[in-house]
């Protein structure tokens, strides 16, 4: 098993594989404003690079439920940050509506350049590889613009005869926010939207994912699956990668508990290769961390390593150290 952190990107998440795409275009079509809804990675992506291109941001994110990690990024590139009383398909829906009568470029993944600049964490992780595919790439699922890139992107790559094999695609989702999920348990014969998502890994609270076409073309043409993970699941797997000292957003941890519980049911077999996308880093969201070290959140953390409050003597100091 190998994982690619995409949390090394600039602003410390894949979206920038796709937001240096998007925005060269809006550039290239004489665009003045950009913007996007957001749970807090877009945001802070597309502020970035539209701070760097000269460009004027405007975000839409659900109030109270974003990281404040994020949430500053956008604040602090300059983005006109707007928060709405609604949920990310809310922020969505407004952006769909709003973007053509301001003639704002809109950059979420509806956008077909940001999914072209994404198809390149495949192409990069295959060139690592030495051009060999391994057996399986795992990826969380959101509003599922990854897992439409990687669909094309392995489909281009074996069309050109770079691989002579196709990975299977497996996307993971938290339990509480898993309409691709449900949807895969009809093989796709109905969409599933859930309209209250809910999960500590704010990154996918998405209810009604705006790439469920393309994701599902990408699960068909690899054979791939779909798999959901709780709560525990998905902090107690964050715990162990941060505890590597390189550390992940609780999102990108739905990756490794998803290939946990993948081989567990023997769908991944133990002597297959696996890449697993982290998609964000630590520091997106802090807050998180600090809830499942010092507050046990979700209950029980298996792996908290709580502060200690002592006295500042050293026998008591001694005391806590044995």
């Amino acid at each position: 098993m190998w994982a690619k952190h995409e949390g090394e990107n600039p602003t410390g998440s894949f979206k920038d594989r796709g937001m240096t795409v998007g925005t060269s275009m809006a550039i290239f079509f004489n665009a003045k404003t950009v913007v996007c809804a957001s749970t807090g990675n877009t945001a802070a992506s597309m502020a970035a690079y539209a701070a760097l291109g000269g460009l004027k941001a405007v975000v839409f994110i659900p109030k109270g439920e974003i990281a404040l990690g994020k949430l500053s990024q956008s604040l602090a590139y300059g983005a006109k940050t707007i928060q709405i009383n609604g949920n990310f398909d809310d922020a969505m829906r407004i952006v769909k509506e709003l973007a053509p009568k301001l003639g704002f470029y809109p950059l979420n993944s509806l956008n077909p350049f940001r999914l072209e600049g994404q198809k390149t964490i495949v192409f990069e992780l295959l060139q690592q590889r030495g051009w060999q595919a391994p057996d399986w790439i795992v990826v969380p699922g959101g509003n599922l613009g990854n897992t439409a890139a990687f669909g094309k992107a392995l489909a281009e790559l074996k069309e050109s005869k770079l691989i002579h094999r196709v990975p299977r695609v497996a996307v993971i989702q938290a339990a509480g926010s898993n309409p691709f999920y449900q949807s895969y348990l009809t093989d796709f014969k109905e969409k599933i939207t859930v309209l209250a998502p809910e999960t500590l890994a704010t990154a996918i609270r998405i209810g009604s994912p705006i790439n469920y076409a393309k994701a599902v073309k990408t699960i068909q043409f690899t054979k791939g699956v779909v798999e959901q993970v709780g709560e525990t699941e998905i902090m107690d797997a964050k715990a162990v990668v941060d505890g590597c000292g390189i550390g992940c957003e609780p999102a990108s941890a739905c990756t490794v508990a998803g290939i946990r519980k993948l081989v567990k049911k023997g769908v991944i077999k133990k002597d297959e290769s696996v890449v697993g996308i982290l998609t964000g880093n630590l520091l997106k969201d802090p807050q998180a961390t600090l809830d499942y070290h010092s507050k046990g959140i979700p209950a029980p953390s298996k792996y908290a390593n709580k502060p200690l409050i002592i006295a500042p003597t050293i026998s008591k100091i001694r005391q806590a150290l044995k």
